[in-house]
């Protein structure tokens, strides 16, 4: 699944320029929504213990029903094919080599997490949105979901260096200090690190088709200028 959204760009190279309005957007949702979330828990608490309910109830019989389903043959098969491919990968690092072999010295989570991080556009933009979204998930319980942000920050900051330190070293810092700090939480610091690496790869390719778009059109109005000039035998 990871290598099909991977090769997305490969394939179908218009879909880089979709990007360049949905990401804004994006981007947007992932700030607002745990507001509009907050918002609404504190205006509607009846719902809350529901909702806590369900999930509770849904959470757990997924949790049951994966384990029957792994426990079997054909379960065990499938994990096996899903996670070998994955684990493969993870050995042909330098990371992967010191922790399964033992040499060397130990890795810095930052490099186990560039290890199993994916280094794709598509794949590092799902996971930086993935990233913003929890950091603003503090606003869903407002107040206290400033606690979580002392537990998410040095998780975040280390996330952020794992993805972006060869384009913007110093961001992984203000990922941190915008989960210490209160309500900035809505800054979208991976995000702004996927726009960073790039955002300039896709506007020159979007300039360029424009381009070749408007050439295009040009040859066929010259073309057809031509035609209505030329005399009729």
């Amino acid at each position: 699944t990871v290598g099909f959204f991977s090769d997305i760009p490969k394939n179908v190279p218009a879909v880089k320029l979709l990007l360049v309005p949905t990401v804004p957007l994006a981007t947007v949702a992932v700030a607002t929504l745990p507001i509009l979330g907050g918002v609404l828990i504190i205006g509607i608490p009846f719902f809350l213990p529901i909702i806590l309910i369900v999930l509770t109830l849904g959470l757990s019989l997924g949790a049951i029903g994966s384990s029957v389903y792994f426990s079997t043959r054909g379960g065990r098969t499938r994990i096996q094919h899903v996670a070998e491919p994955s684990y493969q990968t993870f050995l042909m690092t330098k990371t992967g080599q010191r922790i399964i072999y033992d040499v060397g010295p130990r890795p810095s989570p930052q490099s186990l997490a560039h290890a199993v991080l994916p280094q794709d556009m598509i794949g590092k933009l799902i996971v930086s949105l993935v990233v913003d979204a929890i950091g603003s998930a503090s606003y869903l319980i407002p107040l206290a979901g400033e606690g979580f942000d002392l537990t998410w920050a040095p998780i975040s900051m280390i996330l952020v260096g794992a993805l972006y330190d060869d384009v913007m070293p110093n961001l992984k810092y203000v990922a941190l200090i915008e989960e210490l700090l209160p309500f900035t939480d809505f800054i979208p610091s991976a995000t702004l690190g996927w726009v960073k690496e790039f955002g300039p790869n896709i506007m020159d390719e979007a300039k360029g088709r424009m381009g070749d778009a408007k050439r295009v059109g040009r040859r066929e109005r010259d073309a057809l200028a031509n035609l209505h000039l030329t005399p009729r035998q």
